[in-house]
């Protein structure tokens, strides 16, 4: 008897972290451009630029899809090499 565990279904777990780290620096990133953009959060050439806050919506919008985007698994290539027949 092994005490291996299945494999996780938790997307989060499972999802290439490459993808993961890149979502989360999207939206950390588009969150403070939108928040300068806006004028909330001052002290920079960007604040009150309507410009970084599109900006910002875009990146944050962004790394959101990133984060919610479930990757497919591959298509079984056995079932293609059967039709050719």
């Amino acid at each position: 008897m092994t005490n291996e565990r299945p494999p996780s279904k938790n997307p989060w777990v499972t999802m290439n972290p490459y993808q993961r780290a890149g979502g989360i620096v999207l939206i950390v990133i588009g969150a403070v451009w939108f928040l300068q953009g806006i004028g909330v959060a001052k002290g920079s050439v960007m604040t009150g630029s309507t410009l970084w806050g599109i900006l910002g919506a875009i990146f944050f919008a962004a790394g959101a899809l990133l984060l919610w985007h479930k990757p497919k698994p591959p298509a079984d290539s056995s079932a293609d090499a059967s039709d050719e027949g």
